[in-house]
């Protein structure tokens, strides 16, 4: 039988022609093809860093006040952060000493916060801020990485200066009124007698003696009763002094027990008082009303007890006057 031998090798060429003029020979199966060094028709490679995007901004950022008081209260702060084609933003406060002033960086996380929309961010519990200068700055990144922009209009910084605590001032000492005859004497401290409570009416104890006041210890009892109350004097006594002073004591007696005691009596109602310097008087009677004038918060009296004799007398000194008083109110 005759073999076409012919006929199967030009066959055989054409399909071997065919295979090797078929274009993607190369390319493996089941992958995308690399792309062309130019990078190819139809946009940027994948993975490349899109350009013209916009970088996050503070549009509204402020501080006030600008300047407060070590120790007081921490401005308020308001903020909003724009960025077209983003929804949110990662962001934080940082609150910077300047250099040398010896105060610590307080920062505010804020986390993911929508762009557009007003904030006013709170202090964190417990935050203090000593004084000198400091820098408060936003920092804000979008999903992509991009950190906020800082033109000159809108830098998301601002200056806050934080002045030292002002010393608290002494407390305004009352001014003695002239003596009325000859200078003032030492007490000749004598037994204790019993007496009358200096408030005729229903009273309460408040402040004690030594309570914290601005930059001085309390030197009395603090004695709260209805405005109007007589205040009576404990025991029979001599009246050394009576005056007003606005500031501080306001309507004032000081009297000389008849142990050689002086007693401090303030805030009685104006012009309430019955007395004058050099009078005596009995045990039980009336000397002033109490009242809420000089520096009080309502009405009371303030009653001191001072051994040795009042202010106006060198290295004297008041005392604890409540066990007296508790006696004189049994």
């Amino acid at each position: 039988m005759p073999t076409d031998r012919p006929f199967w090798s030009a066959l055989a060429a054409g399909v071997l022609a065919v295979l090797v003029a078929a274009p993607g020979a190369s390319a493996g199966t089941g992958g995308a093809e690399v792309p062309t060094a130019g990078g190819g028709a139809g946009g940027a490679a994948y993975g490349s860093p899109l350009g013209g995007v916009p970088r996050p901004q503070a549009v509204r950022f402020s501080v006030s006040p600008r300047t407060v008081t070590a120790g007081g209260r921490l401005p308020a702060i308001v903020l909003r952060i724009a960025q077209p084609g983003s929804t949110r933003v990662r962001a934080r406060l940082d609150v910077t000493p300047a250099r040398g002033t010896g105060g610590r960086s307080v920062r505010i996380v804020l986390g993911q916060i929508r762009v557009g929309r007003t904030l006013r961010p709170g202090w964190p519990k417990g935050a203090r801020l000593r004084a000198g200068r400091y820098t408060v700055r936003i920092h804000a990144t979008d999903i992509g990485g991009l950190t906020l922009a800082r033109p000159r209009r809108a830098p998301g910084r601002v200056t806050l200066d934080v002045r030292p605590k002002p010393k608290p001032k002494p407390a305004p000492t009352p001014k003695p009124a002239p003596a009325p005859s000859g200078p003032a004497t030492p007490a000749t401290p004598r037994p204790t007698v019993g007496g009358r409570f200096p408030v005729a009416g229903p009273f309460t104890f408040t402040d004690g003696f030594g309570a914290a006041r601005d930059g001085y210890g309390h030197q009395g009892v603090d004695i709260a009763a209805a405005a109007g109350t007589n205040v009576v004097a404990p025991t029979a006594a001599t009246v050394r002094y009576t005056d007003y002073q606005s500031s501080a004591a306001g309507e004032y007696i000081v009297a000389r027990l008849a142990d050689g005691r002086d007693i401090f009596l303030a805030h009685c109602i104006r012009h309430s008082t019955t007395v004058a310097p050099g009078q005596r008087v009995a045990a039980g009677a009336v000397l002033c009303r109490v009242g809420s004038t000089g520096r009080s918060s309502g009405p009371h009296l303030h009653f001191e007890l001072w051994p040795d004799g009042w202010r106006d007398i060198a290295n004297t000194a008041p005392v604890d006057p409540l066990p007296q008083l508790r006696r004189w109110a049994r």
